[in-house]
């Protein structure tokens, strides 16, 4: 047996560097975010970290990772003077203790300076209600020393002015500062709510899960290495927001796209560059596969008795499903004559098929869930007007206009805020426009053009064919008060009838309509020149049977 020993002693100082190389080196490194893309479900985030190597094998462990981290996306890439090999990449879960603990202590040391400030305004609050019931009982000792002089023909009325100057100036000192105490306290205790609320998250998070990536490197020869590491978080996402303003003359609009960007995923994206991708990694690369569409004829199935389940014991614990790590991570995610001020816009790049916006300054977004604005681009579209009104529904004329998207990439859905000139006229929702596709956006009413309508409803009997025949006249005048021509579109419908006895027409009309269309819709589609009216006249005739009711006139 000490033979043995002796022998395994004996190889052991032959070979000390196999016996090393045995157990690597583990250097822990804190990586800081270096770019983020922002998906519209996800965001890739890129962070980089620079160690020391020293020859042999070590396993740089970047800690502090979120534990929205997906595992199957992280990527590293390495660069340096150190001559390494990277021989492999493992995610682990791990505890996040000592940051959770120190931000604890730092909130209620914050808390405890917080309370000291208000200590200190109830003591100058007691002080000025003291000083308030000095000034009072000297307002009662006078008065009662007043009443009792007066009759005597005392006090003067230099000394009455300045008895009422002393006590009034200083009431109405006291009740200032009073006043100015209780809205400092007020600003206190709403910081001192919001710090409490921050310390039940801290505390919450004592054990919160955190994520780190650990990569093994063979080094050959000594030097430094800078590691980036990318990965996919959930819970961040991104969307569109337009406001467009239409120029006085109505030729041109200008488009302001914005993003509203925000994220939950367990860590602040504190300085860093941003890029917002039009990608969309879920909806995977290629079109869905159509499967076989069988039919056949119905069978029912034969009827049959089931047989008894047999008798089994289990264990309940076993019994119960184990959710993968990434299932988990899943889960978690369903869940605003000086020179105008110029706005900074993105770059935008196609990327495929796809568009990148690169925000041109590094922003701060926190991981709070709450929206930040940027600006990606401004636009200047050509736009064509048209004004449209139904006066059947309504006597006023509506601005439409019509634009045309100028840019190199597609305005993606989101909600749209409409500006005529300066005036703000309402929101509306924005789909899909492709790259010098047009599009229309309504721009509310305008009471320099205007709609009357008049109606009459008739009724007439045809004796000779037994036919009812229900009659509804219109009179439509319609003004134009603005100083250039207007194009108007004016809308009124027919009834669609739902039997071949029931024959609708329009009759005597004095313009005829541009179009109808299979609805029943009307339209006369006009251009008035500045100041110029418009008055035309139509009938909606509708008959049918003498000995027939009709549902709907």
């Amino acid at each position: 047996m000490q033979l043995r020993h002796l022998l395994i002693l004996f190889c052991a100082s032959l070979s000390p560097g196999i016996a090393m190389a045995a157990v690597p080196t583990r250097i822990p490194a804190q990586a800081t975010i270096s770019a983020v893309t922002v998906y519209q479900d996800r965001a890739q985030v890129t962070r980089s970290v620079t160690v020391a190597l020293k020859p042999g094998s070590q396993i740089i462990a970047v800690e502090g990772l979120p534990v929205l981290l997906q595992d199957d996306s992280v990527r590293v890439d390495a660069k340096g003077t150190a001559r390494a090999t990277i021989t492999g990449i493992e995610v682990k879960r791990s505890f996040l203790t000592q940051t959770a603990d120190k931000r604890v202590k730092e909130i209620e040391a914050e808390l405890k300076q917080l309370e000291r400030k208000l200590g200190g305004l109830d003591a100058r609050k007691a002080g000025l209600l003291a000083q308030k019931g000095f000034v009072d009982s000297i307002k009662v000792a006078w008065g009662e020393r007043i009443s009792q002089q007066l009759a005597i023909g005392k006090p003067t009325s230099a000394e009455l002015n300045e008895a009422m100057g002393f006590v009034g100036s200083n009431t109405v000192k006291v009740e200032d500062q009073q006043r100015d105490i209780e809205q400092e306290k007020q600003a206190i205790k709403e910081q001192m709510d919001a710090l409490k609320r921050k310390k039940q998250e801290a505390s919450g998070s004592y054990r919160k899960e955190s994520k780190t990536v650990e990569v093994a490197v063979e080094t050959a020869k000594e030097g430094k290495l800078t590691l980036d590491l990318s990965g996919v978080v959930n819970q961040a996402t991104w969307e569109p927001s337009y406001d467009v303003r239409l120029a006085q003359d109505g030729t041109n609009a200008e488009l302001t796209y914005r993003a509203q960007v925000r994220q939950q995923t367990g860590e602040d994206w504190n300085n860093v560059p941003l890029t917002l991708s039009t990608a969309r990694p879920a909806s995977g690369g290629a079109p869905p596969t159509l499967y076989p569409w069988r039919i056949s004829f119905y069978r029912p199935m034969p009827m049959a008795m089931p047989a008894p389940a047999p008798m089994r014991s289990y264990n309940k614990m076993a019994a119960k499903p184990i959710m993968a790590e990434s299932a988990k991570a899943d889960m978690v995610m369903e869940e605003e004559a000086p020179a105008p001020a110029a706005f900074q816009t993105a770059q935008a790049a196609a990327e495929g098929t796809s568009i990148a916006f690169k925000i041109p300054k590094p922003v701060d977004i926190p991981s709070d869930n709450t929206r930040h604005s940027t600006v990606i681009a401004l636009e200047k579209m050509p736009v064509s007007t048209e004004y449209g009104t139904v006066p059947k529904l309504s006597p006023v004329a509506y601005l439409t206009a019509e634009l045309v998207n100028k840019a190199s990439w597609p305005l993606m859905p989101g909600t749209v805020k409409i500006f005529s000139g300066n005036t703000f006229v309402g929101s509306a929702d924005m789909k899909q426009v492709a790259a010098g596709e047009k599009f229309t956006l309504p721009f509310g009413s305008d009471d320099q053009i205007t709609v009357k309508r008049e109606e009459l409803k008739q009724h007439k009997e045809a004796g000779m064919f037994g036919k009812n025949r229900m009659g509804y006249r219109s009179t439509i005048t319609v003004t134009n008060f603005r100083n250039e021509a207007q194009t108007i579109s004016v809308k009124d419908q027919l009834p669609l009838a739902g039997d071949s006895e029931i024959k609708v027409s329009l009759e005597e009309a004095t313009l005829q309509p541009t179009e109808k269309k299979d609805d029943g819709t009307l339209i006369w589609k006009m251009k008035l020149a500045a100041g110029e009216k418009k008055v035309f006249s139509y009938e909606i005739v509708v008959e049918y049977p003498k000995d027939r009711e009709v549902t709907g006139l």
